[in-house]
């Protein structure tokens, strides 16, 4: 299965039911999609763009991320979405990685793209979902111009279908490569794996609240564009209006990262709306504390389910609703701190520095062979052979399994932090650091946050004979990165330890942040 089929399915079997619903554009059907999608299509051949060429979005959450999806998918084209919190730089950086030959964005996000304008390589073509944005051609102008049916094109599952970068280990993102048949085979695995455990057919109705420019986002769309399920999409994230929208369309699923959840239950108008049609929310992308997973189901209902997975490998493990005991047997109740067990479909395997399988209470790296992992990492060819070896994929975190095969990640061997769910390499906040002119030596590392789950913690080594305060420096790491990197503590040390050959000992930074706790990271 290709994606093109996905978007076939979704329009024979499902064709005049509501696809989207959102704020600017509500009660999208399968069939609006498809008739605007085509005419996009149409529009960027006469453009001169062909199958493989690369296409960069930008814009906050709509129904344009399906449409665009809908648009490669059909006729070959590669996606780059943008994550919409980076600076100006960042954003040069991926576009012109990416050699994208078009740029599509939304009202608003001009004015991002005009300081870089001048500085993109490959980029051609400009464009706008929204009228009126002046140096962008509008995309909707001409959709009645256009024939209904899409050009036939030759696609295979080793095709492209889009890049989804993520945090590079050097301070540059890089584009992991994801194909037509690894869509395909989010549906096959996944919507096998979750139809079995939670009611998930045409009657659901999802709040996409995620970004859509994350593999998360992408990842569910592909899932409801398969069952038809009506995707209520929220542009923008705020709790009570989140709570008013499950009221209001009775939404049934939702994904969510745990820092939303305390926003839900700290807010002054939880208990105002009527939640009761939920019948599954799914966390990822960070650890839940147990404290709040607990006043969650108490709160709310027996209605969480865990996926565990990365942008380079899809899901890999599922924690069920019926293992979330908060009151019950301590071998039960411990599982809470787990990610759950590997979903089938997927190999799971905890390795040690052999290759060898772990036994159960030992330490190992987790690792993963699917036919969702990623083609490579694009123009990366060592950074690929690292992470891909033998046809598995090493994820950097450090796990344990138990006697009856959950997995508990205990820490992870890449320093990467994840806060908010989102990925942070401290290699690039570090690089940055030392740009400042107090700043002799720096080290980044994540330490435990409630609401969070990790927050970004640096040590800094001062100039002899120069000083800087914490607000300076976290005003500086503003101004040159975005906002969800920026550290949320700043202490201020002598010297950093570091091995005989000059490594920084992270692990011993870290260690008494997160000294006896459950789960690590």
């Amino acid at each position: 299965m290709i994606y093109r089929d996905v978007i076939n399915h979704a329009i024979d079997t499902y064709g005049d039911r509501v696809a989207i619903n959102c704020k600017k554009e509500s009660g999208l059907t399968h069939l609006d999609i498809d008739k605007s999608s085509n005419a996009i299509i149409a529009r960027f051949l006469d453009a001169g763009l062909e199958k493989g060429d690369k296409i960069a979005l930008y814009m906050g959450n709509c129904h344009h991320y399906r449409e665009m999806f809908w648009v490669a998918g059909k006729a070959g084209f590669v996606l780059i979405p943008v994550n919409g919190r980076l600076k100006p730089r960042e954003i040069l950086h991926i576009i012109n990685d990416s050699e994208a030959k078009a740029l599509v964005i939304a009202a608003g996000y001009e004015s991002v793209i005009g300081e870089i304008r001048s500085g993109l390589l490959n980029t051609r073509h400009f464009y706008s979902v929204d009228p009126g944005v002046e140096g962008y051609a509008y995309l909707g102008t001409s959709i009645e111009d256009y024939a209904a049916d899409a050009p036939e094109v030759a696609l295979t599952e080793d095709d492209l279908l889009w890049f989804q970068y993520t945090s590079g280990t050097t301070g540059l993102p890089k584009g992991a490569m994801l194909t037509q048949g690894i869509a395909g085979a989010i549906i096959e695995i996944c919507h096998s794996a979750i139809r079995d455990k939670v009611h998930f057919d045409q009657d659901t109705k999802a709040l996409q609240l995620l970004p859509s420019y994350s593999f998360s986002g992408a990842a569910y769309d592909i899932l409801y564009s398969w069952i038809g399920a009506m995707t209520v999409i929220m542009e923008s994230f705020n709790p009570s209006n989140m709570m008013a929208l499950i009221e209001k369309h009775r939404i049934t699923d939702c994904h969510i990262v745990p820092v939303i959840l305390n926003y839900l239950l700290e807010s002054p108008d939880f208990g105002k709306y009527d939640l009761s049609s939920l019948t599954c929310i799914t966390y990822g992308a960070a650890p839940m504390p147990p404290p709040l997973l607990k006043a969650g189901i108490e709160k709310i209902g027996p209605v969480f389910m865990q996926d565990y997975g990365a942008s380079e490998a899809g899901a890999l493990t599922i924690l069920d609703i019926e293992d979330h005991v908060v009151d019950g047997p301590p071998d039960k109740v411990k599982r809470l701190a787990s990610c759950g067990k590997p979903i089938p479909g997927v190999s799971v395997q905890v390795l040690n520095e052999k290759g060898e399988e772990v036994k159960p209470g030992e330490i190992g790296e987790l690792t993963t062979k699917s036919p969702m992992v990623m083609k490579g990492y694009w123009k990366l060819p060592e950074e690929t052979k690292a992470t891909l070896r033998d046809g598995r994929f090493y994820t950097g975190d450090l796990c344990t399994v138990d006697e009856e095969g959950y997995i508990y990640v205990k820490d992870r061997k890449k320093d990467m932090i994840i806060s908010g769910g989102f990925n942070i390499y401290p290699f690039e906040l570090e690089s940055v650091l030392q740009e400042h002119p107090a700043i002799a030596d720096a080290a980044v590392f994540g330490i435990p946050d409630e609401q969070w789950g990790e927050a970004v913690c640096a040590h800094v080594v001062l100039r002899d004979g120069m000083s800087a305060t914490e607000d300076e420096i976290i005003g500086f790491m503003k101004e040159n990165l975005a906002s969800y990197k920026k550290p949320k503590t700043i202490e201020f040390v002598d010297q950093l330890p570091r091995t005989l050959s000059g490594k920084i000992l992270k692990r011993d930074l870290r260690k008494k942040y997160w000294e006896g706790r459950e789960r690590s990271v």
